[in-house]
C-alpha cells in the first residue's frame, strides 16, 4: 500500500512539477519569515540551558523577580586627558538620562493593554552611576563614627592630657573672657558653674577628672600631674589631634578611593561609567540598548570634540553578552558559508552538474527553514547549542538527495525512461532514506527525554530538521528533475548537461569499483584492522568515562572577547578603574526577611566550615557592614565624641594659634552627628542592597577566597552545596542561588541527562534497525559497524582527552544515528541485490562516501569556531563521522564477506545449498544501455522496499 502511494506521489511530482514548486515556495516563505526572526534572538546565557524546573534554578528565578535582572552596561573612556575624559561622563550620563526620562514619558501615554507601545517605550535604564561624591561627602562628615571606639577613647585621653598641659600657658580656660596680655594685671573672671567633668578614662592619667574644665584655673604645682602627663609625652601642636585626624581622614578615603568623585584611574586616563539597566543577562532587549548607547556615543564624536586619542568600549554584563552572541553568530554564519561553497564545488564536480546543486540543496534548505521557523514558534530563541544546527542539518540533510539523485542516475544510465527512473529510485531507496531519517531523528530526538534545555532544544529542532528533508525530497526531488529535464529539452546540444554514464564494469568511478573488490575479495585485513582499533580503544574508555566532563569553564567561550576592542579587553580597563574599589565583591542572594540576615550568614558560614576540601569564603557582606557599627556600638562612640567636643571649649580654642584652630576644628566633631542607620547610607552603597519594591537589607553578598579559580567547575559544585537553598537551625529553608549555582546545574544536568539520552538513542536506533532489517545478516553488520562508530568516538575522545561539555556532548547521539545510517544503506542494497555485497559497494559506497563528506565538511565547520566549545564539538563530530564512513565502506562489506563464505562452507558441509534470504530479490534495470554490461541478469530495481 505504501508504494503505490509514494508512487503516485513521485508521478504526480514528475507529471506537475511547477505545482509542486509553487507549493513549497510558499511554505519556504512563509516558514523563512519565522525563521528570520531568529537572528537577534540568540540567547548565549548560560540560564538558557538548565532546565526550568531544577531548585537552583527556580531559587535563581526567584531572585531575579526580587532584584531586577539588573545587568550591567559598563562604559570606560580612555584618553592622556583627565578632564576631557571627566567631561565625556557628565555628558554621557546626561544624555543616558534624557534617553531614560524620555522613555517613561513614552511609555505613560500607552495605554494598559497596549503591548508593542510598551515595548517600545520600555525604559532599559534602572540608573546611572558616574561617580562617588555623594559616597564621599557621606564618609566626610561622618569620619569620626567610622573611627575605631579604642582610637576615639584614646583621642579623649590625649586631649584631655594636651589641655592639661597647656594649663600653665592660659588662664581659666573654661572661662570665655580673653586671656590676660602680657604686662596687664588680669581682671578677675566671674564664677560659673563648672561642666560636667569627662568620666576618668585611665587612672593616674595627667589631666583626668576636672582637669582642664572647671577647676583647671590655677596652673599645677611643678611635679604635680600637668607635669607628670608632660614628662609622658610631652606637649604637641594643635593639641596633638593631627595623628587621629590623618587617621580617620585615612579611614574615610579608605571607603572612598576615588578622590576626584569620578570612577577613575590614579592617573585620571581611564574613567568609568555604569548604568544598571532592567534587563536581564540574554535579553534582547538590553542588545538594543547596547546599539542605542553606541549610537549615542558615536554622535558626541569623542575625537572631535573631546580628545583625538580618545577611545570608548563597552563591557560589563551587557558587553561581554553581545560580544559573545556577535562572536558566535558570525561564527554561525561563516561557518554556514564555507561549509556551502566547499560541499557546492565537491557535487559539481561528482555529479559534472549545475543543476544537481539545485536538487540537492533545495530539500536541505528547506528542512533547515522548517527547523528554525519551529523553533520561533515553540521556543521564540535560540541558544548557544541551536545556533549551529543550520550548518549542521546541512550537512546530515544532503545525505536523502544525495542518495536519491544517485540512484536515479544510475538508472537512468541503465537506461531507464526518466520517470520511471524517479519513481523507481524513490522507492528503492526508501526504505534506507527512512531508516537514515529515523535513526537521524532519534539521535537528535534522544535528546527531547533530557530535562537539560542545552540538549532539549538542539534535540527538537533536530529531530523537525531531518524529518522534513526526507519528507520534502519524495515530491520536491522528482518535481525539479522534471523541470530539469524540460530545461534540457529547450537547450542547444552543447548547453545540455551530459547524460549520466557508467563505466564497462557498471561502477561510478574507478574508487568504488576498487573499494568493491579489496574488501570482497581480501576481507581480513579490514575486519582484524577494525577489531584491533576497537580493541585498543575500548582499553581507553574505562579510565576516560568515570569523570569525562569538561570542569574549566574558561574553555568554552568566545576567544574573540579577549582581542583588543572585545568585551573582555574593555574588561581589564575597567577592572583598572574599579577594580578593588568600592566593589562588593562576592554573589548576590536573598533572605526573605531582614531578620534573617544573621541567621543566614551563620549558617552559610557553618556550612562553609564543614565543607570537607576546605573552607571557599572569605566573608558574607551586608548593608549593615556599610554603618559605623551597631546602635549601640554607635552611642558608645557618640558618648565619646560628646567628650571631645566638651573638652574643646571656646578658651581652649581660642588658645590655639589660627593654623592650630583650622586643624582642631577639622578634628572637632560636630553636634549634628547621629546613630546612622540603612536610611542615610548613600544611594550609590544602598542600591546594590535594595529589591525592586525598595525593600533593603535582605540583599548579601557572598565574598570567594581571592585564591579560588572561578572558571574551575569543581568549586562551583562546592559554593553551590554551600549557599543554595540554606536551612536554617529553625527548619526553614531561605530560596538562595548564585551564579555558581548556574555553573552547578549545568555540570549536573550534563552528568544526569548524558548517559540518559545516550541510552535513549542507543536503544532506539537498535529497535529501528532490527525492524528495518528483518534478518540477522544484515541486523549482525549494521550493530556491529554502529559499535565500532562509536567505540572509535569513545576511545577517540579519551585519547586526545577531549573533555565532555554542554555542547559537544551531542556528538555521540548524533554518531549513533550516523552509525547505522551509512551501513544500513549498503546493507539494504546488498539485500535488494540478493546480497551481492561487490555489486552493492559498486552502486552505492560512492553516495555514502558523497553522503559522509558533506557531514563532515558541516560538522567540521565547527573546528575552526572562535566559540570553544563548538570547536570541541567539531572536533568529536567529525571523528565519529570518519569512524561511521570507515566501518560502512570497508569494514561491513568486509565482515558481511566472511559473514557470507562462513554459510557456505556450512552449508557445504551439511550437503546443502547456500542459503538466501526470503525477502531479498535481485535488482536491476528493465534495459542496458549499448555498450554497457552487467555482471549478472538482476530483476527490476524497487521489487522489494
Amino acid at each position: 500500500m505504501h508504494r503505490k502511494i509514494v508512487g503516485r506521489i513521485v508521478d504526480a511530482a514528475s507529471r506537475y512539477p511547477f505545482v509542486v514548486l509553487a507549493i513549497f515556495a510558499v511554505l519556504f516563505a512563509v516558514l523563512g519569515t519565522y525563521a528570520q526572526k531568529l537572528q537577534n534572538n540568540v540567547r548565549t546565557d548560560f540560564l538558557e540551558l538548565l532546565p526550568r524546573d531544577s531548585p537552583r534554578f527556580r531559587a535563581f528565578e526567584h531572585q531575579l523577580g526580587r532584584v531586577g535582572g539588573a545587568a550591567k552596561l559598563v562604559i570606560v573612556v580612555t584618553s592622556p586627558d583627565r578632564k576631557q575624559n571627566e567631561r565625556f561622563v557628565d555628558d554621557l550620563a546626561s544624555r543616558v538620562a534624557k534617553l531614560s526620562d524620555e522613555k517613561k514619558a513614552c511609555a505613560k501615554t500607552c495605554a494598559p493593554n497596549d503591548g508593542e507601545c510598551q515595548r517600545r517605550c520600555f525604559d532599559p535604564v534602572a540608573y546611572v552611576e558616574s561617580g562617588t561624591k555623594d559616597v564621599r561627602d557621606f564618609y566626610d562628615s561622618h569620619k569620626w563614627l567610622f573611627a575605631d571606639l579604642k582610637d576615639l577613647e584614646d583621642a579623649s585621653r590625649n586631649l584631655d592630657r594636651q589641655i592639661a598641659m597647656k594649663i600653665g600657658l592660659v588662664e581659666n580656660l573654661d572661662d570665655d573672657a580673653p586671656p590676660s596680655s602680657p604686662g596687664l594685671d588680669p581682671k578677675p573672671a566671674p564664677k560659673v558653674a563648672p561642666k560636667p567633668a569627662p568620666k576618668p578614662l585611665a587612672t593616674g592619667d595627667a589631666g583626668a577628672g576636672d582637669a582642664g574644665i572647671a577647676t583647671a584655673s590655677q596652673p599645677a604645682a611643678p611635679g604635680g600631674p600637668a607635669d607628670a602627663g608632660a614628662a609622658d609625652s610631652g606637649a604637641k601642636s594643635a593639641l596633638g589631634v593631627t595623628e587621629y585626624l590623618d587617621r580617620w581622614d585615612e579611614r574615610a578615603n579608605r571607603k572612598d578611593t576615588f578622590p576626584t568623585g569620578y570612577f577613575a584611574t590614579d592617573d585620571g586616563h581611564a574613567l568609568g561609567l555604569k548604568i544598571v539597566t532592567n534587563t536581564t543577562l540574554g535579553d534582547a532587549r538590553g542588545d538594543a540598548f547596547l546599539v542605542e548607547v553606541q549610537r549615542i556615543v558615536a554622535e558626541m564624536g569623542v575625537k572631535e570634540h573631546f580628545h583625538p586619542e580618545m577611545q570608548v568600549g563597552f563591557t560589563g554584563d551587557i558587553g561581554n553578552a553581545s560580544d559573545e552572541k556577535k562572536a558566535l553568530v558570525d561564527d554561525a554564519t561563516k561557518a554556514f558559508l564555507v561549509a556551502l561553497g566547499i560541499i557546492l564545488l565537491v557535487l559539481v564536480v561528482y555529479y559534472r552538474s549545475l543543476w544537481a546543486l539545485v536538487v540537492i540543496f533545495v530539500p536541505a534548505f528547506f528542512g533547515i527553514v522548517a527547523a528554525y521557523a519551529f523553533a520561533y514558534a515553540v521556543f521564540g530563541y535560540i541558544n548557544t547549542a541551536g545556533a549551529f544546527l543550520a550548518a549542521i542539518i546541512l550537512g546530515n540533510g544532503l545525505n536523502y538527495p544525495v542518495v536519491l539523485l544517485s540512484r536515479y542516475q544510475e538508472f537512468r544510465a541503465r537506461g531507464m525512461d526518466p520517470n520511471e527512473a524517479k519513481r523507481e529510485a524513490v522507492l528503492n531507496a526508501l526504505r534506507a532514506e527512512l531508516v537514515g531519517a529515523m535513526v537521524a531523528s532519534i539521535a537528535y530526538g534522544s535528546l527531547v527525554v533530557t530535562r537539560f534545555r542545552g540538549f532539549n532544544q538542539f534535540g527538537m529542532i533536530g529531530f523537525i530538521g531531518m524529518i522534513t528533508v526526507w519528507a520534502a525530497i519524495i515530491p520536491l526531488v522528482p518535481a525539479l528533475l522534471a523541470v530539469n529535464e524540460k530545461v534540457q529539452s529547450f537547450l542547444p546540444r552543447l548547453l545540455r548537461e551530459p547524460a549520466p554514464k557508467l563505466r564497462a564494469d557498471g561502477s561510478r568511478s574507478v574508487v568504488t569499483k576498487m573499494l568493491a573488490d579489496v574488501t570482497t575479495r581480501y576481507p581480513w585485513p579490514f575486519v582484524v584492522f577494525g577489531a584491533a582499533v576497537t580493541v585498543f580503544a575500548a582499553t581507553r574508555i574505562p579510565s576516560y568515562i568515570g569523570d569525562p566532563w569538561e570542569y574549566d569553564f574558561g574553555k568554552l567561550g568566545s576567544r574573540a572577547t579577549h582581542q583588543v576592542g572585545g568585551a573582555n579587553h574593555w574588561s581589564n580597563k575597567a577592572n583598572e578603574v574599579f577594580g578593588g574599589k568600592m566593589n562588593i565583591a562576592g554573589a548576590l542572594m536573598l533572605a526573605d526577611t531582614p531578620e534573617q540576615v544573621p541567621a543566614l550568614k551563620k549558617q552559610i558560614l557553618e556550612n562553609d566550615r564543614n565543607d570537607p576540601q576546605g573552607p571557599l569564603l572569605a566573608d558574607i557582606a551586608t548593608i549593615w557592614d556599610l554603618l559605623p557599627g551597631t546602635p549601640e556600638e554607635q552611642e558608645k562612640k557618640l558618648e565619646q565624641l560628646e567628650q571631645i567636643r566638651d573638652l574643646l571649649t571656646p578658651r581652649v580654642m581660642q588658645s590655639l594659634s589660627e593654623e592650630e584652630r583650622k586643624k582642631v576644628e577639622r578634628f572637632k566633631p560636630p553636634s549634628t552627628l547621629h546613630v546612622l542607620t540603612v536610611k542615610d547610607v548613600p544611594p550609590l552603597l544602598k542600591r546594590p542592597f535594595s529589591e525592586n519594591n525598595g525593600n533593603v537589607g535582605t540583599v548579601v553578598y557572598v565574598k570567594i577566597r581571592n585564591d579560588v579559580v572561578l572558571a574551575d567547575a569543581h568549586y562551583h559544585l562546592r559554593l553551590s552545596a554551600t549557599c543554595d537553598n540554606v536551612r536554617l537551625p529553625d527548619g526553614t529553608v531561605v530560596q538562595t542561588a548564585t551564579t555558581s549555582s548556574i555553573y552547578a546545574d549545568i555540570i549536573d544536568s550534563i552528568r544526569r541527562d548524558g548517559p540518559l539520552a545516550s541510552a535513549v538513542s542507543f536503544f532506539a536506533v537498535l529497535i529501528v534497525v532490527i525492524v528495518a532489517t528483518r534478518n540477522w545478516r544484515g541486523a549482525t553488520a549494521v550493530i556491529v559497524s554502529l559499535l565500532i562508530g562509536v567505540i572509535w568516538l569513545a576511545g577517540a575522545a579519551a585519547y586526545l582527552n577531549v573533555r565532555i561539555n554542554y555542547v559537544n556532548f551531542i556528538a555521540f547521539p548524533i554518531t549513533f544515528g550516523i552509525g547505522c545510517e551509512y551501513p544500513f544503506n549498503i546493507s539494504d542494497r546488498a539485500r535488494l541485490l540478493n546480497w551481492n555485497v561487490r555489486e552493492a559497494v559498486i552502486r552505492s559506497s560512492g553516495a555514502v562516501i558523497l553522503c559522509s563528506f558533506t557531514t563532515v565538511v558541516g560538522y567540521g565547520s565547527g573546528m575552526f569556531s572562535d566559540f570553544q566549545a563548538l570547536e570541541s564539538f567539531g572536533k568529536l563530530a567529525v571523528i565519529g563521522e570518519l569512524a561511521c564512513v570507515f566501518a560502512a565502506v570497508l569494514f561491513m562489506p568486509s565482515f558481511l564477506t566472511l559473514l557470507q563464505r562462513s554459510e557456505k562452507k556450512t552449508a557445504t558441509a551439511g550437503g546443502l545449498d547456500a542459503p538466501t534470504d526470503d525477502h531479498a530479490k535481485q535488482e536491476t534495470p528493465p534495459t542496458a544501455r549499448e555498450g554497457e554490461q552487467t555482471e549478472e541478469k538482476q530483476a527490476p530495481p524497487g521489487d522489494e522496499v
